[in-house]
């Protein structure tokens, strides 16, 4: 048992390390496809659903698959946990003058997603396709969830009896961060000949956005990694996240209890139930950095920024890797009506609306709240670092504060989270109906408020 357990990680390892050294060639590296990314896939076509059929003598043993596909559900809340912790916080009001047109911008690309997938649900899917109605989160989940957040809620699609949605959710997951990568360097030469942006160093912005932003960062700071990976370090910084998950989990234990005790049997209503722990480890997070502050304990944030990127590598890289492609072959229509309308729907947020919410430096600002809607926060990064590479605007500090008033909510927080047990409830022409106001309802505050009031500091 243990020989299998230590040759699965042997390969997985190994596959993510050569496809490290294989996106640094420079045709491979233009594409930008992430190391995990590119070493799931690699793991998905040597596994039983495509070498196992076609070329039976390169499959890698199905036993393999079965150890990881235990990764993704228990290394998201890693991340999670990573999510807040060694952050500095400015006072609020000021946070939210800095990061309010793009907490807009990317609650109305959020909240539109779950209005497009409803929509597109009831006026097409349950119609023609004979749809699941949970089918009207799987955009949001996917998309602005990413792997990370479909491998997460897992249980909840199997709680659900919707486990084909988690298959279809982890392709259309696959499918917008492709889609991201080709329509991210479609829109940067766009921008750069219609003079939204000016004329970059592409090598240096992909070296610096890619490869090495942790290091960066660390040099600006006049730090040095190797300072912060003691064994000491390393030792506390596991037991801090350790701590940050337990406290999560307490706090979902409670919410559960609480729920039994006083609602759900009488009621007939049960929601924390379906809300999965990583979506708590976030707050577990910043309760124990309080902890660790009062005992004067050290955090350092690269540390937790290089647990968590490693952490989520082998989450990505596992999830892709083991995920069924049995929707292709049931569920071709439905996979590819939610696939296109999540690409156009966030398309059209970035040339119409992007413009109009941010009073400066629409475009990085935009660029970046429309990767990571379309594919993860690492893409939108990525994007950003292509389009401002010496850090000249206040794009990164608002996304960085965006994202504290951001991802508890959406993204892989409560709200995705509760999406579907919520579609349940309501039923599907309310929850559309709900998120279509809040959508427009986000919209108009950027358009008339927060583009007005936005503060620039570079």
């Amino acid at each position: 048992m243990y020989a299998l357990e230590t040759y699965s990680l042997i390969v997985l390892f190994g596959t993510i390390a050569l496809c490290s050294l294989a996106i640094r060639l420079p045709v491979i590296r233009m594409s930008f496809i992430p190391a995990s990314l590119a070493a799931g896939i690699v793991l998905l076509v040597l596994g039983p659903q495509v070498a196992g059929i076609y070329s039976p003598e390169w499959q890698l043993p199905g036993s393999y698959y079965s150890f990881w596909n235990k990764f993704p559900a228990l290394l998201i809340n890693v991340v999670f946990a990573c999510l807040f912790l060694a952050r500095p916080v400015l006072p609020f009001k000021k946070m939210w003058r800095l990061a309010g047109p793009q907490i807009a911008f990317g609650q109305t690309l959020a909240w539109g997603q779950y209005m497009v997938g409803g929509l597109l649900t009831l006026l097409i899917l349950i119609p023609f396709f004979g749809a699941n109605p949970l089918s009207a989160a799987l955009i949001e989940i996917s998309f602005e969830g990413g792997h990370g957040t479909v491998a997460g809620l897992t249980p909840v699609f199997n709680q659900l009896s919707f486990a084909e949605g988690r298959d279809l959710a982890m392709g259309l997951a696959t499918v917008s961060l492709a889609s991201t990568l080709i329509c991210g360097l479609i829109l940067v030469h766009w921008g750069l000949r219609k003079h939204h942006i000016k004329s970059i160093n592409k090598q240096t912005a992909i070296k610096r956005a890619y490869h090495r932003r942790i290091l960066y960062e660390l040099r600006k700071q006049d730090l040095r990694l190797r300072d912060h990976l003691t064994i000491k370090n390393i030792i506390s910084h596991i037991v801090l996240i350790f701590v940050a998950i337990a406290i999560g989990w307490l706090i979902h234990l409670g919410l559960v209890r609480i729920e039994e005790t006083f609602w759900a049997e009488r009621i007939g209503i049960t929601i924390f139930k379906f809300l999965p722990l990583f979506t708590l480890t976030m707050f577990g997070g910043i309760i124990a950095h309080n902890i660790w502050k009062a005992l004067k304990l050290p955090i350092s944030r690269p540390l937790v920024e290089l647990i968590s990127s490693l952490a989520l590598s082998l989450l990505i890289a596992t999830a892709v890797g083991t995920m069924s492609l049995s929707f292709i072959k049931t569920h071709p229509g439905i996979f590819a009506l939610l696939a296109v309308s999540g690409i156009v729907w966030i398309l059209f947020g970035f040339i119409f609306f992007a413009p109009r919410m941010f009073k400066y430096n629409w475009f990085q600002n935009g660029i970046v709240n429309m990767a990571q809607s379309m594919g993860m926060t690492a893409t939108g990064l990525l994007f950003l670092h292509i389009v401002d590479p010496e850090d000249k605007t206040s794009s990164m500090e608002s996304f960085g504060y965006k994202q504290l008033l951001f991802e508890p909510f959406m993204g892989g927080g409560i709200v995705t989270a509760l999406s579907m047990p919520l579609i349940l409830v309501w039923g599907l022409l309310p929850f559309t109906l709900v998120c279509g106001a809040l959508c427009l309802t986000w919209l108009v505050f950027g358009l008339f408020f927060f583009k007005k009031n936005q503060i620039y500091v570079k």
